[in-house]
């Protein structure tokens, strides 16, 4: 009875602390500033740039233009993970003429036109189990 109780508590645990998301970003030209990490879990919230979650995280970690951030406080669901390489950390795009000066990255998705993606080009299920995500980044 105590092993049964024991494996139950130890399912709900898991259940209930998610799991973790492993992004790996690559591509990243210098370690100034800060990398954004945005969150989206619908097409509308993307459009409307309006993220469910954003994280900042600092570039101290980088090793030969890569870095790997982890989140276990995810819960199940759909997501889109856009990442902007903030330079000069002033948690936005900043841009010359048109383009962007900073660079950018989505997950599971390099993103080669001059518009906006679609959602559905980088968003993932994430399930009761560990997932890793690749960004690489892009610099115009």
């Amino acid at each position: 009875m105590k092993l049964l109780l024991l494996i139950q508590s130890f399912f709900l645990v898991n259940f209930y602390l998610g799991q973790t998301l492993k992004i790996n970003i690559s591509g990243l030209r210098n370690s100034s500033g800060t990398i954004r990490v945005c969150f989206y879990n619908t097409s509308e919230s993307f459009d409307k740039e309006k993220p469910m979650l954003i994280k900042i995280e600092p570039k101290a970690k980088i090793t030969n233009g890569n870095l790997t951030i982890s989140y276990a406080d995810l819960k199940p669901g759909t997501y889109g993970i856009a990442i902007l390489d903030d330079e000069n950390s002033n948690q936005k795009m900043d841009y010359g003429w048109v383009l962007p000066k900073e660079g950018f990255g989505f997950s599971d998705y390099y993103h080669t036109g001059m518009s906006h993606p679609k959602f559905e080009s980088f968003d993932f299920v994430l399930k009761n189990e560990d997932k890793t995500v690749q960004i690489k980044l892009r610099y115009l």
